[in-house]
């Protein structure tokens, strides 16, 4: 890989990192869906850069964090039709996910940082 492919890597890999982190900071109980919201829309766009970036490499961590933030999608969803302790147990456990992969996928780039 280029210099400047590589920096791009990086860049959007610490990009992401940020988000990720952000992520595991909400505290859903006390702020809710919308928390989670802004800090998904963050890793989906962080996400999609960082793919681009990254030019196909590191597809089984891609792969896991792009099946993750689906799962996050579609609790998120679910919390925000009808906010109970299941939704609500559901959508941290798939924002646990999220951090999982991504954390995974942000130490695999790194290595090449």
């Amino acid at each position: 890989m280029s210099a400047s492919g590589t920096s791009a890597v990086c860049t959007s890999t610490d990009d992401l990192k940020a988000s990720i982190t952000g992520l595991k900071d909400v505290n859903i109980t006390a702020n809710g869906t919308s928390a989670v919201s802004g800090q998904f829309t963050k890793i989906k766009q962080d996400f999609a850069t960082l793919k681009a970036d990254a030019k196909g490499q590191y597809t089984p961590q891609v792969n896991a964090l792009s099946g993750a933030l689906d799962k996050l999608g579609a609790s998120l969803d679910a919390a925000k039709a009808s906010v109970n302790a299941g939704t609500l147990s559901a959508l941290a456990s798939a924002a646990g996910s999220v951090v999982t992969a991504g954390t995974n996928l942000v130490t695999a780039v790194s290595s090449t940082c």
